[in-house]
């Protein structure tokens, strides 16, 4: 861990070295030489990231680049410090100084750590952020609606919490409740079948040899849901059989905002009891966390999975 840290310190020194010598923008500080632990270099770095940024200089902000390259570095470099919640409180307190910049500097977080498509997508951090603008006093009350809206998202069906229950109907209209579905694990695939990431995701869950035998076992249960509502493109969409497939009528879900589904598909992994295991999780983590459940009566990784277009829950 130490290795790797001084690693990623050492590139985003060089890189954003490199940019203040051709550029305006930003200046990294000077690091005690007393400061030897990787730690504490770290913890040191990421509270006094920005003393050299003018946030009052509007001007800067026609150097976009360079400040986005140094925004992406402090969020990588705050991954390894213990200072995270307040260094990224004084980020926003410093930009607030400036709406132009407090704004740009919004943007940059919504862009990294907020949209679901981001490498750096962390909603840890994203809420951090967020309640830095709401809990700052010097911020015009116009510009905490958004963060407002997002953090009461944000918060919601949180890992470790009780996954908020809801009704899904079947082909016949049956309605099935999410806390009465039983089994070790239930995966929620929020998604739509003209999505054509919905598509590539149902794939891999579907042909997947591990995930296969999970649900054959019953120890898993996968609840899909068509966030569209009973759409001509669900009615004869094939799923595999054993898969719970289902509608959300009035497209209440998302009405409500009873789940973050600012982009679909959506993953949720919950444990027996319907506390959340993985929120919003992508398809490689998702995977990578149940191959670690074991998986008796193990079936040939050639079948092609049963689908039909109709679904039994159980």
């Amino acid at each position: 861990m130490a290795r790797r840290l001084l690693l990623i310190l050492l590139i985003c020194c060089v890189g954003l070295c490199a940019n203040a010598q051709s550029g305006k923008a930003f200046r990294l500080p000077d690091v005690p030489d007393s400061l030897r632990t990787p730690g504490s270099r770290a913890d040191f770095l990421v509270m006094h990231y920005w003393d050299n940024y003018d946030f009052s200089d509007t001007t800067l902000l026609t150097y976009a680049g360079e400040t986005e390259q140094a925004f992406v570095n402090f969020i990588n470099i705050l991954r390894y410090s213990t200072k995270t919640p307040e260094a990224v409180d004084a980020l926003y307190r410093r930009a607030s100084v400036e709406t132009m910049t407090l704004r740009h500097f919004i943007e940059l977080g919504d862009k990294y750590l907020y949209e679901p498509n981001s490498p750096m997508h962390n909603e840890d951090l994203h809420i951090l952020m967020l309640q830095a603008i709401i809990n700052n006093p010097q911020i015009r009350e116009e510009e905490k609606i958004r963060p407002r809206f997002l953090l009461e998202t944000a918060l919601k069906n949180r890992p470790g919490s009780i996954a908020a229950d809801f009704t899904a109907y079947l082909h016949d209209d049956t309605g099935i409740r999410l806390s009465a579905i039983e089994a070790e694990y239930t995966l929620i695939f929020f998604n739509d079948p003209e999505c054509h990431d919905c598509l590539r995701v149902k794939e891999r869950l579907a042909y997947s040899p591990h995930i296969r035998k999970l649900v054959d076992t019953g120890r898993l249960k996968i609840l899909s849901v068509c966030v569209e509502g009973r759409t001509p493109a669900w009615e004869t969409a094939d799923y595999p059989k054993k898969w719970i497939n289902c509608y959300d009528k009035d497209k209440s879900l998302t009405i409500c905002r009873t789940y973050d589904l600012k982009a679909i598909p959506t993953l949720y992994l919950l444990d027996s009891g319907k506390h959340v295991i993985l929120k919003d999780a992508s398809i490689g983590s998702l995977i990578e966390r149940l191959l670690a459940v074991p998986a008796p009566s193990p079936i040939s990784a050639g079948d092609a999975p049963e689908c039909s277009s109709s679904t039994v829950s159980n």
